[in-house]
């Protein structure tokens, strides 16, 4: 049959559309005030993320300036407090829990802190919340939303390209060395010991030594105002700043040239390669002082002995002058920065060093068994045994082997000799059976020489003093640079040679000192001149700059060794010579072979900054990871991932 139905009525279909659209109404009014408490909610949690960033910063900061954990708690506190008062949303975040606050199950686990500061374990945390009221999400029966937000801090190693010596004149002990120690160039020091006991033991027996700490704040009138907690002050980079064996290195690295454990081991970072001359490669890396640290790669941890990811390049002498600039740009005395630290022996490949003893001091008339001790190190690639043995000042005709008042015979025995060289700071040779006889009291230069036969034939002399007679006053020589480099044959070069004497009245020098180049020169070198050959009286605490120019002449390409010699008679009448060996290179090309061992790191306050010289003081021990946390002082908080 036919369907009968009517259609249906026009006004049951308008009212369902109308109940329809209400609802769908009631929908779109809950999502659009959803919508609007989201984004609320949302700029809370930015606003929460920022003040927290900046919580964790602040308390990391003050834990690297030297501050205590509760200081630097506080400290965060405080800047929540600021930040809170700016609440987007009108509703100031409650200061958070004194006591942490974990989630369910993980009490005491950091990485589930849902409010409070943690410090320790190597970083700062801080967990805020503030619970915001739904305003048009209460249409939907929505009243309160937990809204959160944390950051972590933690510490990176702000490393400068700047290696400073372990030790000077090692390996200790010194001839009447006593607490506290004096300013004394010729005696063992270790510059990671306090002022007071740095000279004391030797460099294998630190048991009479102190480590060092920040103490004191620093003042700028007395540098040295607290010996008793802070490093003794050295040389850091710049003149003064030599290595033990006379290598071409005044404290600038390359951080970005490593491992030199053969000829063809380095690895580079950062763009450097072996295409990089030395003018970019200084620039390059006095740009990581510029910026305020190193960004990275970190070095590993250093082991004992170093292995080849320890190595280090050395930038030259001479190139020191631009680190010297961007470090007096950046920082000012008073501030505290990360370097590296070697044993103050320059390494190359594949080669022994040797670090030459320190003061060996004697009688007139006496005879010495054991006089001091030297180290003798190699790198990876060398082998073979080093002989030894000890030369006369040729040009001293006062010369104690010369007179024959250095009776003993041969004038020194050296034990071990032959010597196997080890990795590290080396292996120690002993200074033996030393007789003087009526010699003249004064302060002499020897050398020792050192011969090996494998993996070729090499050999190294260097210079040491010895002390007849317990003289007291004297004076040091050093140079800007051990090599100035000719670029072309013909060209003239210059070097600064600093003579400086003790500000003590026990032991400055009250005399003049003589300059002069010891002969016979390189043929076809020009005439050495110097801007004056004579210091004039050193009076306490005195230092003079004089330059010794040279003319490379028609002197061939190559490497020609130099010893620049001062001798002068001090307050008391009694002579005093010191050599220093210096190199010209002429028209010579190619990468360095020398490096560094890094053997660990620490952090130093600069207590003085000159055109030619950064000078400081350790004011914490070495440690050999840079980013361990007793190496705060010396590196940077930056935020980190949470987890």
């Amino acid at each position: 049959m036919p369907d009968r139905r009517g259609p249906a009525p026009r006004g049951r279909e308008d009212g369902q559309a109308l109940v329809m659209f209400a609802l769908s109404i009631v929908v779109l009014l809950a999502f659009a005030a959803l919508a609007v408490d989201v984004a609320r909610f949302y700029t809370e949690r930015r606003f929460l993320q920022n003040a927290a960033d900046a919580a964790a910063l602040a308390a990391g900061n003050a834990l690297v300036q030297g501050k205590s954990n509760s200081e630097a708690e506080q400290l965060a506190r405080d800047v929540l407090a600021v930040n809170f008062q700016n609440d987007p949303n009108g509703t100031t975040p409650p200061d958070p829990s004194v006591v942490p606050l974990y989630e369910d199950g993980h009490a005491g686990e950091p990485g589930y802190l849902i409010e409070g500061i943690l410090i320790g374990g190597g970083d700062v945390r801080v967990a805020i919340r503030n619970p915001v009221e739904f305003t048009l999400g209460r249409a939907v029966g929505l009243t309160q939303a937990q809204i959160g937000a944390h950051a972590r801090v933690s510490w990176n190693g702000n490393l400068l390209p700047i290696a400073v010596r372990r030790y000077l004149n090692a390996p200790g002990p010194s001839a009447g060395a006593a607490y506290p120690c004096s300013a004394n160039p010729a005696d063992f020091v270790d510059t990671l010991s306090t002022g007071d006991t740095s000279c004391l033991g030797t460099e294998a027996d630190a048991s009479l030594r102190t480590e060092p700490s920040s103490g004191a704040a620093f003042d700028v009138a007395n540098p040295n105002n607290d010996p008793g907690h802070h490093g003794p002050i050295l040389e850091l980079l710049g003149q003064g700043a030599q290595p033990s064996n006379g290598a071409d290195f005044r404290g600038f690295i390359a951080l970005d040239i490593r491992n030199f454990q053969n000829f063809t081991s380095n690895v580079f970072h950062n763009g450097i390669g072996t295409g990089t001359n030395e003018n970019t490669l200084k620039a390059f890396e006095a740009d990581w002082i510029s910026a305020g640290g190193y960004p990275g790669p970190a070095f590993p941890p250093a082991t004992t002995p170093p292995d080849p990811s320890d190595q280090v390049a050395i930038m030259s002498g001479n190139s020191a002058g631009i680190s010297i600039d961007a470090l007096a740009d950046r920082f000012v005395p008073g501030d505290e920065i990360l370097v590296a630290v070697y044993s103050g022996t320059v390494m190359s490949i594949p080669d022994f060093v040797i670090a030459p003893p320190g003061t060996v001091s004697i009688g007139t008339s006496e005879t010495v068994a054991t006089a001091g001790a030297f180290k003798v190190s190699r790198n990876q690639s060398f082998s073979g045994q080093v002989d030894l043995e000890t030369l006369p000042d040729s040009g001293n005709p006062n010369d104690p082997i010369t007179t024959s008042t250095l009776t003993s015979s041969p004038p020194i025995t050296y034990d071990p000799s032959p010597v196997t060289p080890t990795l590290g700071s080396g292996a120690t040779v002993t200074l033996r059976t030393v007789t003087t006889s009526g010699a003249t009291a004064g302060i002499y230069t020897l050398w020792v020489h050192g011969e090996a036969g494998s993996p070729y034939y090499t050999d190294h002399t260097e210079p040491f003093v010895l002390n007849i007679g317990g003289v007291q006053s004297d004076f040091t020589i050093t140079s800007d640079a051990y090599a100035q480099t000719a670029v072309n044959v013909g060209d003239t070069v210059a070097w600064t040679i600093a003579v400086s004497t003790p500000n003590k009245t026990s032991t400055y020098f009250n005399g003049n000192v003589t300059l002069s180049l010891d002969t016979p020169w390189p043929s076809g070198m020009g005439t050495p001149s110097w801007s004056s050959t004579t210091t004039g009286t050193l009076a306490k605490g005195a230092s003079v700059n004089r330059t010794l120019t040279i003319n490379s002449g028609t002197l061939a390409p190559g490497q020609y060794d130099l010893v620049v010699r001062a001798t002068g008679t001090n307050g008391a009448g009694q002579p005093v010579t010191h050599l220093l060996p210096i190199s010209l290179a002429v028209a010579t090309a190619g990468t360095s072979d020398d490096y560094v061992d890094i053997i660990g790191f620490a952090v130093f306050r600069i207590s003085a900054v000159d055109a030619n010289t950064v000078w400081g003081y350790a004011i914490s021990s070495m440690k050999a990871d840079m980013n361990d946390p007793a190496l705060r002082r010396g590196q940077v908080a930056r935020l980190v991932p949470w987890s």
